[in-house]
């Protein structure tokens, strides 16, 4: 079975049990029955949208955990909202709920570290070893080589090195012998990673092996040219490679825009009392307007109008863009305690609810920065390949306000670049659990 499969089967299994232990009977009425149904469906759709299922993440265990269980956090969530709008949750055992997320839970955690001890039992035990041989130079044969010999894990065993001498490959034949030791040894695979200046030793290896019946794998040199989320894709008939793609599949954007509205909508009821108050503040001490309205890039670096709390003097908001500053005289006293708790922001809950911004991704900069920087410091515009968000991971590290120094800038974008590579709904939920413990900063004036 999938690993998709079992994970729905123990959702199954654990709703029964947690029915069985409440009740002493497995049979369901009919509500619970709707809520079985309904709890498979969301899972079919909402597991495999949190990445907990992707093949990269295929050994890396603990980041398949962290998603698996981020996604079936998501589903309770879910499954509540929709109790609490129909108003049927008097309907539900709250015990019984409470032991089945918590029971599924376990399980979902069990059968993964079960599933992943048993694949690096078989892994380490060399039965599904293939032995492959490695034709390359430089640089590029040298990573292969060392990544091979160093992860127990890789599946694969190198009993040969062929093509230009490289470091830490003791012998490397001549690829003119390639064919007559994959006969001599009954070899059914080749890697071939040469640097892109070794193009003659990537045609001499493959008219040695045009007539051999192995399988060729090319591991291209793409370091020098590393952007973000590089993959290989086909385009009628061609093969294409992606250096700068698209982080997200199209169920978890689709996902993490389902997120977003939900959950600012909620934050905005939430904080109603709070968003009058403080405009209210606003209205008596400075005047109107009581929003400041600033042209920022979304994503695919698209125009948005980011919504703020006005913070600074109405008469100076059409200068020259500047940022704040220690002592800014154009800041007023409100404006002063706003932006140091970075409750000027709260107003762009509205661009996440019309789908312009998210709640967590690297936040949108004046447009006036992003032209001084994109030149600058290389891969800057690379963090527009997502939605700007009102939090990120930058922020929370302490990279946010005044960013009057390259260097600054630099440890900002950084980290919003390592937000887009290794983004999940785990990473997420960490990054809105960790901002109100950092929302006062020194930096932010």
């Amino acid at each position: 079975m999938t690993r998709q499969t079992n994970v729905l089967l123990v959702i199954f299994v654990s709703f029964l049990l947690a029915h069985w232990l409440r009740f002493g009977y497995v049979e369901l009425e009919q509500n619970y029955l709707i809520a079985l149904l309904l709890a498979l469906f969301l899972s079919a759709v909402i597991l495999p949208a949190s990445g907990a299922f992707r093949k990269e993440f295929e050994w890396a265990y603990m980041r398949r955990l962290r998603r698996l269980i981020a996604g079936w956090a998501v589903v309770v969530l879910v499954l509540i909202s929709i109790a609490a709008m129909l108003k049927i949750t008097d309907t539900f055992s709250r015990i019984w709920f409470g032991s089945w997320v918590l029971i599924c839970g376990f399980g979902l955690v069990t059968i993964l570290l079960i599933s992943h001890a048993a694949a690096v039992r078989r892994r380490k035990s060399g039965k599904h070893s293939r032995e492959i041989i490695l034709v390359g130079a430089g640089n590029t044969a040298f990573e292969v080589d060392k990544r091979i010999k160093t992860d127990p894990l890789s599946g694969v065993r190198l009993v040969a090195c062929f093509g230009k001498d490289w470091p830490g490959c003791e012998e490397v034949h001549p690829v003119e012998e390639l064919t007559d030791f994959i006969e001599s040894r009954g070899i059914h695979e080749v890697w071939i990673a040469v640097p892109w200046e070794e193009k003659e030793l990537l045609e001499r290896s493959l008219d040695e092996l045009k007539e051999m019946v192995v399988d060729v794998n090319v591991i291209p040199d793409l370091q020098q040219y590393r952007l973000l989320n590089q993959s290989i894709s086909e385009w009628s008939g061609l093969p294409v490679i992606s250096l700068s793609g698209s982080p997200m599949t199209g169920a978890e954007m689709r996902l993490k825009f389902a997120m977003d509205w939900v959950g600012a909508l909620i934050l905005t009821l939430l904080l109603s009392p709070l968003l009058l108050l403080i405009s209210s503040l606003i209205l008596i001490t400075a005047g109107r307007p009581v929003l400041y309205k600033q042209q920022r890039h979304g994503i695919g670096g698209e125009s948005i109008e980011a919504l703020k709390f006005r913070t600074m003097i109405k008469a100076r908001e059409s200068e020259a863009f500047r940022q704040a500053a220690p002592d800014d005289n154009r800041v007023t006293w409100i404006g002063k305690f706003l932006r140091k708790t970075s409750l000027d922001e709260l107003p762009q809950l509205f661009n996440v609810i019309k789908g312009e911004m998210s709640l967590v991704g690297p936040r949108p900069h004046p447009l006036e920065l992003n032209e001084e920087y994109k030149s600058r410091i290389p891969k800057y515009m690379l963090r527009h390949k997502v939605k700007p968000g009102i939090t990120g991971w930058a922020q929370v590290n302490g990279y946010r306000g005044q960013t009057e120094t390259k260097e600054k800038m630099a440890l900002r974008i950084e980290h919003d670049l390592w937000y887009i590579q290794n983004w999940s709904l785990w990473l997420d939920l960490k990054i809105l659990l960790m901002t109100p413990f950092v929302m006062i900063h020194r930096n932010a004036y």
